[in-house]
């Protein structure tokens, strides 16, 4: 019988039809390669490839056994990559970007320690997924809540509060709010009425709500913030950790409740099954 090296090296160059990449993915050096290729020759009993110095190139009869092969090799590769996940189960979440970054990431390993045989694969998206027909098993929502055909649990409902680098306040009272005048503001380019809407709120005014700096997404703006560019208006559960370590402060100005909120949600459609359920239990006591 041949080699399952020899055959797997062959396979390797039929596919990507240079050596030198063949040998990476065989993890070996072109020279073991182009030994592999002259076992296989001699066990098979035919020429395989050509070596004419331009590299090795398959032969009527190697192309005709690399057809025969197929996509044997990665058949193998799935069914030993299945085995070894066996037991493992798979909880596949889609969430929006700020809410990923910025509070779900750094908390996973709780829920990881918890359910150490779930294994995750995470989604940052702004666009609404089908739970019914995506592979998806639940996702975390930012809205109203009043979806159709899915089941909804509020996390929080959002606010906004004012946050800068401690630096914009130096010198100043942090309770004065005409210190806003000389603010520059920081704009995320999904939630550009932000400030408009918190400064209503408030009371309060701006002499130009539509000046600042643009960023793209809120992750981005809190990093402009804590580098001093500008004010932010942000959910203070989303630079928690920033305030904590004295990055950001937030002065003693309005928080701003709004009518959104962030939602675990999932299609009833589908059996609950122990991961979807401890995520959401576990969300909902971590929160």
């Amino acid at each position: 019988m041949a080699s399952l090296r020899a055959l797997h090296a062959f396979s390797l160059l039929a596919r990507h039809g240079r050596a030198a990449l063949a040998a990476e993915k065989l993890g070996v050096s072109p020279s073991a390669l182009s030994h592999l290729m002259r076992k296989l020759e001699s066990e098979l009993g035919a020429t395989l490839v050509n070596r004419d110095g331009r590299g090795l190139t398959l032969t009527e009869e190697g192309q005709r056994l690399a057809l025969s092969l197929g996509d044997a090799f990665d058949r193998i590769e799935d069914a030993v990559d299945s085995f070894k996940r066996r037991g493992r189960t798979e909880l596949r979440i889609s969430t929006v970007s700020t809410f990923a970054t910025r509070w779900l990431i750094p908390r996973l390993p709780e829920f990881q320690a918890a359910q150490p045989d779930v294994e995750l694969l995470l989604s940052a998206s702004t666009r609404m997924v089908d739970l019914d027909r995506e592979n998806y098993d639940c996702a975390i929502r930012l809205g109203t809540g009043n979806w159709p055909s899915v089941e909804s649990h509020l996390l929080w409902q959002e606010h906004l509060a004012v946050a800068m680098a401690p630096n914009l306040l130096a010198g100043k009272a942090p309770t004065d709010p005409s210190i806003l005048d000389n603010l520059r503001l920081l704009h995320s380019a999904s939630r550009r009425n932000d400030w408009d809407h918190w400064l209503n709120k408030a009371e309060l005014t701006h002499p130009d709500t539509k000046s600042g700096m643009v960023l793209q997404s809120r992750d981005l703006a809190i990093q402009a913030a804590i580098a001093g560019m500008g004010a932010i208006v942000i959910d203070r559960r989303f630079v928690a950790q920033e305030l904590q370590a004295g990055h950001l402060i937030t002065p003693d100005w309005a928080i701003v409740e709004l009518d959104t909120g962030y939602w675990f949600v999932r299609s009833p459609a589908r059996t609950l099954t122990r991961p979807v359920a401890a995520f959401r239990d576990w969300l909902q006591t971590t929160i």
